[in-house]
Formats: C-alpha cells, sequence, structure tokens
C-alpha cells in the first residue's frame, strides 16, 4: 500500500484472527510509522500485538474511493477498523458495501482509536447488504468516491449562516458554460437532526428514532416517529411540540423525507415499546429511564403520567437512615415495602399480579405506609395515585407502570362504585380491553404485571358490600384484606405523630436511589432469587394444613414472594430476616381470619342459603307436623320438617320453582351453587340425577303432610357454620 512515497507492508492476519485497520484521514498520522502515540497506547493497552506488528493503514486518499479499494483479503471473516478522524455517515456505508461484496467478513466492528471503545457493529448492516439490500447500499457507496468533490446536485447538509444552524437544503448555482459550482444558495429547514436508529414496536409498526439538543436543556431528546407518519403534519408537530425547530414552508421540509429514508438504511436497529419493564436485559421507568444495558437500544413510547416523579433524592444510606431504620419492626409499613420489592421480580417467577389492601377506621400510618413504599422509586407526592379514578385509566396507567409499583390512596375516595368494583378485577387481570381499528381486526392488547398497595378505611368487600355489591371471591384473593397494625415501635420518637411526621418528611427527601439498586441486583442475580422463591414457597405451601383451599394456597404463594423480596433485599432495608419472617407471618394470619378458612365463594353460598332458610323459616313454609294455631303464608316455598319429626334433623321441601328463584337472586351460578350445597351436606343427589338433578319424590311417611302428588322437590338441610380458628404461626 502506498501513502506519498512511503511503501508499507502490514502484517496479514492468521485465519480466525482480527484484521487490524486504522482507517480515517488522520490514519497515517495515528500510525507515525509504529511511533505514533495513539497506536501505542492501542496496541500496548488493548491489542498487545507487540512492536513488530503492522496494522492496514487507510488514509485520506482511499477514502475519496472506498468502493475501488481492496479493504482486506477475500478470504478474512474478522474485521476490527479503528477510526482515526470522524468517519461521515456514507463512508460507513460503503466501507460496509465494500466489505460485504468483497470479503467473507462476518465480524466486522468500528472503534475509538483513542479508546478502543466500541463505536459500531457493522456485521448486521454487512448481512442485510448481502441478503438483497446491495443495490441501494451500492447507490449510497458511490457518493463516497469523491468527498471532496463539489455537489451540484441540490442536497441537505447541516451548516450555520449567521443567523440560523441546523440542516439546510443547499441548491448549487452551476457555470453553464464549465459546469463549475459558482455558489450554494441555502435554504433552513429545521435544527440539525439526527436519524441514530429504526426499529419496530410490539405489534410491528416500524419507526425511525430521532435525536436533536434543545438549547435550554442538558441531555438531547429522542423521539420514535411512526415510518406510516414520518413527511406529514403529525410527525413534524410531534417534534416540535418537544422544542424542535422547523420551517413552515412544507415544500422545503419534505426534502427531509428523501434524504433520512438514503440514511435510513445504515443505521441501528432499535426496539420501540409502549411499555416499561424488563426488555432485552434491562429495565425501563415509566419516566423512559433506563436502568442497565441493553442487548439493543430501547425507546418508551407510552410515558406515564407520572414520569416526572421517577427521580432521585438523597442515597442508599441516607434512605437506610431515615426511612428503613424507622419502619423497622412496624408490621403494616414492612408490609408495604414489601409489596414494592416485589413488583420486578413477577415477571422473572412467572407469577401473577396482586395487591395489598390495609385497612383502618382511623388514621393510623395508611398515608405513611403508601409514602415510604413510593419513596422506593420515586418522589412519593408524585407517583402516587388516588381511588378516584376509572378502571380505563387505572389500566392504562399499569401499563405505563408494567413490571412496577402502583398505590392507590383511600378507598372512600371513589366518586363512583362500580369503577372500584371493575378496578378491583381488572387491574389485576393484566390485560386491558380489545380496541378495534379502522383498518379492520383489533389492535393489540395492553398487558402488564404489577403490584399494588392501597389503602382506605374499610375493606374493599365491605366497601363495596355497604354499597350493595357483591365482590367475586377471585377478587378477594388477588387484592388482599389486611388490616393496618400502627407502628409500634416508634425508636425513639416522642408518639405516633412524631414519628409518622417525620417518615412522611423523610420520604420527599430520601427516594429512587433504593428502587434503582433492587434492579440492578435482580438482573445481576436472576438464577438465585428463582431458586430462593421456590425454597420459600415451599415453607409457605408447609405452613398450612393438608386441606386447605386453593384460594388460600395462592395467597400462600403470593406472600412467599413477599417474603423472597424482602430476605434477598435485606442487603438494602438492613432488616433482620426473623423480622422481616415475623412480619409476614402476622399479615397472612390477620388476612387469613378475615378470609376464612376454605373456599370463599362456597362459604359465601352456604352463608347466604342459610341466611335465606333462617329468614323464611318461619313465614314461608308450611310446617310438619302442623302447630296448634295455623298461620297464614302468603308465599308458600315449600314445607318445613321440624326437628325429630320422624327421627329426622331440621330440613326443607322447597319447590323447584322457589328454589331456582332464589339461586337467581343470590348471584351465584347454578352449577356452583349445587357443588358448593352438596359439598357442606346441605343438598342429596337424587335418583333421577340427570333428568332432574337433586328432586326428590315425597317419601311415603311424608305423604299424608305435603301436598306432592307427582311433585319433586329439593330437600335442602341447614349447614353448621364452623368458628374460624387463627392459624398457627
Amino acid at each position: 500500500m502506498m501513502n506519498g512515497k512511503r511503501k508499507y507492508k502490514p502484517t496479514k492476519p492468521k485465519p480466525q484472527e482480527d484484521q487490524i485497520i486504522l482507517i480515517g484521514d488522520e490514519a497515517w498520522q495515528a500510525w507515525d510509522n509504529g511511533n505514533g502515540t495513539l497506536w501505542q497506547m492501542l496496541n500496548e493497552n488493548l491489542l498487545k500485538l507487540g512492536c513488530d506488528f503492522k496494522p492496514y493503514i487507510f488514509g485520506e486518499n482511499p477514502l475519496k474511493n472506498i468502493p475501488a479499494q481492496t479493504l482486506a483479503p477475500k478470504t478474512q471473516e474478522y474485521i476490527k477498523l479503528f477510526e482515526c478522524g470522524q468517519l461521515s455517515e456514507p463512508q460507513r456505508t460503503a466501507i460496509c458495501h465494500n466489505l460485504a461484496t468483497k470479503t467473507a467478513a462476518k465480524v466486522v466492528s468500528l472503534h475509538n482509536v483513542a479508546t478502543g471503545e466500541l463505536i459500531e457493529n457493522f456485521s448486521p448492516y454487512i448481512e442485510r447488504i448481502r441478503k438483497g439490500e446491495a443495490e441501494t447500499a451500492k447507490i449510497i457507496a458511490q457518493a463516497s468516491i469523491d468527498q471532496n468533490a463539489p455537489k451540484t446536485s441540490p442536497y441537505i447538509d447541516y451548516r450555520e449562516n449567521g443567523l440560523l444552524e441546523g440542516l439546510f437544503y443547499v441548491v448549487p448555482k452551476l457555470d453553464k458554460d464549465t459546469g463549475e459550482v459558482l455558489r450554494e444558495d441555502l435554504k433552513w429547514i429545521c435544527d440539525k437532526l439526527e436519524l441514530v436508529g429504526k426499529g419496530k414496536n410490539e405489534n410491528g409498526d416500524y419507526f425511525y428514532i430521532f435525536q436533536w439538543h434543545n438549547p435550554d436543556e442538558k441531555e438531547p431528546r429522542i423521539e420514535a416517529i411512526n415510518c406510516g407518519d414520518f413527511g406529514t403534519d403529525t410527525a413534524w408537530r410531534l417534534l416540535k411540540n418537544q422544542g424542535f425547530k422547523m420551517t413552515p414552508k412544507t415544500g422545503i421540509a419534505q426534502n427531509l423525507v428523501e434524504h433520512f429514508h438514503a440514511l435510513g438504511l445504515n443505521v441501528q436497529s432499535w426496539a420501540v415499546t409502549h411499555s416499561t419493564g424488563w426488555h432485552n436485559g434491562a429495565y425501563l421507568l415509566p419516566s423512559g429511564e433506563i436502568l442497565g444495558e441493553p442487548s439493543q437500544p430501547i425507546i418508551f413510547k407510552n410515558k406515564s403520567a407520572n414520569a416526572g416523579g421517577y427521580d432521585t433524592k438523597g442515597t442508599l444510606e441516607s434512605w437506610q437512615q431515615e426511612i428503613a431504620r424507622y419502619a423497622n419492626k412496624n408490621t403494616s409499613m414492612m408490609l408495604g415495602i414489601a409489596t414494592a420489592l416485589a413488583s420486578p421480580l413477577l415477571r422473572l417467577i412467572n407469577a401473577k399480579s396482586f395487591g395489598v389492601h390495609l385497612f383502618n377506621s382511623s388514621s393510623k400510618g395508611k398515608t405513611t405506609t403508601l409514602n415510604i413504599a413510593n419513596s422506593l422509586y420515586g418522589n412519593p407526592d408524585l407517583i402516587d395515585l388516588s381511588w378516584n379514578t376509572t378502571a380505563t385509566a387505572l389500566n392504562n396507567e399499569a401499563a405505563a407502570r408494567n413490571d412496577g409499583f402502583i398505590t392507590l390512596d383511600e378507598l372512600g375516595q371513589a366518586k363512583k362504585i362500580y369503577d372500584v368494583e371493575n378496578i378491583a378485577y381488572s387491574l389485576f387481570n393484566e390485560k386491558g380491553r380489545a380496541k378495534g381499528m379502522k383498518e379492520g381486526g383489533n389492535d393489540e392488547l395492553s398487558r402488564w404485571k404489577i403490584t399494588a398497595l392501597s389503602t382506605g378505611e374499610k375493606d374493599v368487600e365491605g366497601f363495596l358490600q355497604s354499597k350493595g355489591v357483591n365482590i367475586n371471591a377471585g377478587q378477594l384473593v388477588r387484592l388482599l384484606n389486611i388490616p393496618l397494625i400502627e407502628a409500634n415501635h416508634l425508636h425513639g420518637f416522642a408518639n405516633n405523630k412524631a414519628h409518622a411526621d417525620h417518615l412522611n418528611e423523610a420520604s420527599l427527601n430520601h427516594y429512587g436511589v433504593v428502587g434503582r439498586e433492587w434492579i440492578k441486583y435482580i438482573a445481576e442475580n436472576k438464577a438465585f432469587i428463582k431458586a430462593e422463591y421456590q425454597r420459600y414457597k415451599t415453607e409457605w405451601a408447609e405452613r398450612l394444613a393438608n386441606n386447605t383451599a386453593a384460594q388460600v394456597q395462592r395467597v400462600a404463594s403470593n406472600f412467599a414472594i413477599l417474603e423472597t423480596a424482602l430476605q434477598t433485599a435485606r442487603h438494602l432495608t438492613l432488616w433482620a430476616e426473623a423480622d422481616n419472617r415475623e412480619c409476614l407471618i402476622q399479615s397472612f394470619n390477620d388476612w387469613h381470619i378475615d378470609y376464612g378458612t376454605g373456599e370463599r365463594e362456597e362459604e359465601k353460598i352456604i352463608e347466604f342459603f342459610n341466611g335465606w332458610l333462617d329468614e323464611n323459616a318461619e313465614s314461608g313454609f308450611i310446617q310438619v307436623p302442623e302447630p296448634a294455631t295455623q298461620r297464614i303464608i302468603q308465599k308458600i316455598l315449600g314445607y318445613r320438617i321440624l326437628d325429630g319429626f320422624c327421627g329426622e334433623i331440621e330440613h326443607f321441601y322447597i319447590h323447584p320453582k322457589a328454589f331456582k328463584d332464589v339461586i337467581k337472586e343470590s348471584e351465584f351460578p347454578r352449577k356452583l351453587v349445587y357443588e358448593a350445597m352438596e359439598k357442606h351436606q346441605m343438598l342429596k343427589t337424587g335418583t333421577e340425577q340427570k333428568q332432574r338433578p337433586y328432586q326428590h319424590k315425597v317419601p311415603t311417611q311424608l305423604e299424608r303432610y305435603i301436598n306432592s302428588k307427582g311433585k319433586r322437590f329439593f330437600i335442602v338441610y341447614p349447614a353448621l357454620i364452623e368458628e374460624t380458628e387463627k392459624p398457627e404461626e
């Protein structure tokens, strides 16, 4: 290879070795016959190839005609290029096209010659060129044959004209006779705008990723523009609303479309997402901040309405000293923090969303508990939510906080009772409603995983029942009603108010850091956390009796998640293992006492029908045997066989229509009612079970008392209700 009068023979790489290339206008200066400072630092600190090694060098002149160069041998598979002076986008494209068409290159990367850091991975671009985009790349590559030659056709370039800077539409004015460029007319289009990537979202929609820098902001802005909108007022307005300045002349602006389409071939691929949480090995906060290093760049298109609250203040040590220290040994406060810590674990361990509702009739630390739980991830004042919302709005917020944490303050603030019922169901259903599209079909469902912490003066079931609404038992194992325990370890404060005041103020001065440290720890210890969850899940299952209802077992699994979070985050809270376990067992026992020992749906069915029998025993049934004083019954529901008659305990013969009417009134599914009542020995199967389930003919000894005449009845026995005992700790 020649540069001026110097003859130069580089070291040929061996098979499976990297070919080292210095490339750029300053490549020969960087080499300087092996004595260049940049080359020596690179070789000694990174390459370690010895003093006799000579890299391939492509300087200023070869870059004027890249397609004509032989950058590497035909069989070379591994190539590292070190940029010496900034390469333009057309030059990079030309290099990729050269290597794609003239070599067998598989792994090609561009690095900073001064630091060795990766600038860009060319491998995917080279592969794409080989798969069918070669012609387009070749056209772009030809534009780099002579970067110094004057351009004779209009083009777009970054310029400054003394008044404005940014992208200009440059129109060369040529001499009619010679074709030489006499001058260039500049028409300003917009601020400097860089196309940094392209990508697609979960629905398969494609986007361009743009970056620009507003003069009053420290960090550049990045925005994803839907390719279907690119070039329209919709796209430009999205940028302009974020401070981007642009000419109102749409004709000139349209020149940007072709310009960026041409550049779009050789830009990095991004992931465009509408949900937060875990993506490509990193964690996306609702603010758009990325924690960790994703395997592919990510951009978030669905920021939370409270995105500004996901900030940091203070340090891990200050949070430990001012918040964790004073929440320690206080059951409800520790439970609140456990619920917050559990949220990023759900996807890792394939668990369902759930929440905790802390209730107490007086003000005994409900808001304080929410504040310190929220302090893990951001400013409590800015990220807290309220029950005064709709299910749709909260579902949208859940999607924007996927793999995250939600708090709902004060159940009593809910304006519409049906919103509470819908929220209690849909929030933990983990998906939004299907929406039809104008083009046909349905839009992609929004999905999420979250944990939630809620407060109120009443438990959710009691609140809804006070408004005449019965809640589904399944909802009671998704949102766990647990009575709030007032702080009883004040850690030197004079009273509960002083203790709460300190924590409320501290949560506004120490926030956001712990959550970030926790997410970082999860990312680095996934296998360990999964194993710990299985261990705690087994321990919680072993605490339950063998005949424990499935719904109670499900809640025990949720408490295993809470314990996994608390115990594996001990390095952050500095709480003792025994204190963590005691807090969770106490909370589970309190929930268990409130919920009951069996299947909640069954218990509610039995409770309802026992109550119905008690309410109507005297006024709706003909007694057998008849009493001395006849009673007038307005609406006969059936017959009541008194205790001891014919050696039987008290039971009822109920007309089929009356029984089916009361099942309808109960709002429980008929099949579920039959199964629950049979299980609790309130109903018995009949001899004609297929045709008339659970219906019986009147036995001979009762025919004289019951006007049957071939009729059939449901025979119902009152159930004995067992008292619920407190589970053992």
